[in-house]
This record gives C-alpha cells, sequence and structure tokens, in this order.
C-alpha cells in the first residue's frame, strides 16, 4: 500500500512503560495467555510519537516507527529457531507491508449470532458451553468444538484473516463449511472479532476452555485495552465510537535486503498461521501507538 508522505521530516517515537492498568497488566489476564500459550511468543509496546498522525498516509507512519531508533530497540520478532530478535537490525526501512482493520465495533452483540444463529450450535442453547464435536485437526489445531471450527473453516474469501492465505490448498470451493454465512466478511474482518479469534485459537499448547463466556470477556478486556473510545453524538448520549486506527502488519523491505518474503530477507514471523499478527493501533489524541505482536510456533 503506497503513500505519500509529502516529503515531510520523519516521525519520532519514544517507548512508553508497560502499561500498569488494563488487560495486560492484570495477572488474571495474564495467566489466560499463559494458559492459552499466547505469552511466550507474544508482545506488547506502546510508544508516544512527536508529530500529527495522517490517515491519509499510515505508510510513512508505519515506516517510521519501524525505523526509529525507538522502533528498532524494543520491537521484536520470533525468527525460525524460537528466538527472539530485532524486526531490522540494520538496513534504513523503505515500507512497511500493512493493510488497514475495520474497527468500529463497541458492543458485543457483535457475537450474538454465534449463540443463536450457528447451524450446528456453536453454544448450547441457554448456556455459555461450547458444543464438542469429533476431533480433527486443522492448519495445524486440534479441533475439538465448533467454535474451532467456525474459526478456522468459515473466513470467506480467505482474505479476511489469513495474510498468507494457509487455507487456499484446502478451499475447492465446494462449501464445505458449516458455517460459511454465519457472519459476513465485514463481521469477522473486525478487529474486535480477530482480537476474539486469536484467544480463542491460541498458541500450539493451548488448553483450551469449555466456555464462551471466557474468551468473550477476555475478548472485551484486550479489546478496551488496545483502543481508545470516543462519545458518538451521533448515537446519543450514551453512544460511544471508536477513536483509533488499526493496522495489521504483514511484512516490510529494508534497503539492501529486500522484501522480507524473498530469499535473503527476513520475515516477521518464523512460518506461516492465522495465529501469526503484528497490529499497530494508534491513538490520535494522545499520539500514542501500541504494537501487538504474536508469532506462532508449532510443539513438534
Amino acid at each position: 500500500m503506497a503513500d505519500d508522505d509529502g516529503g515531510e521530516e520523519p516521525n519520532s517515537f519514544v517507548k512508553l512503560p508497560d502499561p500498569s492498568a488494563g488487560a495486560f497488566a492484570d495477572p488474571g489476564f495474564r495467566a489466560q495467555l499463559l494458559k492459552w500459550d499466547l505469552a511466550r511468543n507474544s508482545r506488547m509496546c506502546r510508544f508516544r510519537y512527536t508529530r500529527p498522525f495522517h490517515r491519509r498516509s499510515p505508510g510513512a507512519f508505519l515506516r517510521d516507527l519501524f525505523d526509529s531508533d525507538a522502533g528498532r530497540a524494543h520491537l521484536r520478532r520470533v525468527n525460525a529457531e524460537g528466538e527472539w530478535v530485532v524486526i531490522l537490525p540494520e538496513g534504513k526501512c523503505e515500507e512497511v507491508r500493512h493493510r488497514i482493520v475495520p474497527c468500529t465495533a463497541t458492543s458485543m452483540t457483535h457475537f450474538d449470532r454465534l449463540y443463536d444463529a450457528a447451524r450446528p450450535p456453536i453454544v448450547r442453547e441457554g448456556t455459555q458451553l461450547l458444543m464438542k464435536r469429533v476431533d480433527e485437526v486443522m492448519d495445524g489445531f486440534t479441533v475439538t468444538d465448533r467454535l474451532r471450527e467456525f474459526l478456522l473453516t468459515a473466513n470467506g474469501d480467505g482474505n479476511d484473516y489469513d495474510p498468507y492465505g494457509i487455507d487456499d490448498d484446502d478451499d475447492d470451493g465446494s462449501g464445505e463449511s458449516n458455517y460459511g454465512e454465519l457472519m459476513t466478511t465485514e463481521q469477522r474482518d473486525e478487529f474486535l472479532f480477530r482480537v476474539f479469534a486469536h484467544l480463542a485459537l491460541g498458541g500450539s499448547m493451548c488448553q483450551y476452555e469449555e466456555r464462551m463466556d471466557a474468551y468473550t470477556e477476555a475478548a472485551k478486556r484486550a479489546y478496551k485495552s488496545l483502543v481508545a473510545a470516543r462519545r458518538d453524538r451521533a448515537s446519543g448520549e450514551d453512544g460511544v465510537a471508536v477513536a483509533s486506527d488499526v493496522y495489521r502488519v504483514d511484512g516490510f523491505v529494508a534497503a539492501g535486503r529486500g522484501d522480507d518474503d524473498t530469499a535473503g530477507g527476513d520475515s516477521l514471523f518464523p512460518g506461516r498461521s492465522v495465529q501469526n499478527f503484528c497490529y499497530v493501533v494508534v491513538d490520535p489524541r494522545k499520539r500514542h501507538a501500541t504494537v501487538w505482536y504474536h508469532a506462532y510456533r508449532p510443539y513438534w
């Protein structure tokens, strides 16, 4: 995605202290991340930037973030050996491959259809219990319930959630998913849904929950910690809207090193998985940029 940065001076970034409040600072939430195997290969960093953020030039902003002294010092990735290494050890960052992630959802009613419209049911009627199914391995995940079946098979055109298109080889267009029309691609593309899906799928050694509300409540808390809200007068006195902009980073190009997906480059992730993600959440009012990264590594 190209941007016209207008030749402005690069933005400057300063690493902020780790959050002392919110989900990512809460011992209970952190214990859930450990249980779901989302702690060992995940990091969240927050930066303050100095120049105004322009929505028309997110590529220039992201390039400045990755290329800044603070970004080089604190942003890390997991390599093929499972080691944490700097994302850009050398070479000027010339481009950050990214896409905009819709972030408009402000209510957990976003997930209502998972309760009342799924056939076969995902959640047992009148409870929060997830419906079990015959065990099956899908994309490296052991699927034991209908929620994970939905998350791994009902991804629409294959471009809504999976930057590497790992499902393409298995998608023969036969429409075998039970849940292809349960939620639209736009609903699944929302950042709130992405947070929920990442938490529910977990890592390679995830200890899955048996209740839906374990994931919805955790997603709600994480979402509120990652994005900023504002009053929305158009929705009435109690209406709120998301004030943050969210971008999914899929890779980068550094001077003299080529694209990170080419031979000789350095991939942002150690392999291919729907659980690889690097989100940058921008709060223009506070001038904060939050980077949430996770790399999926198989258990074997």
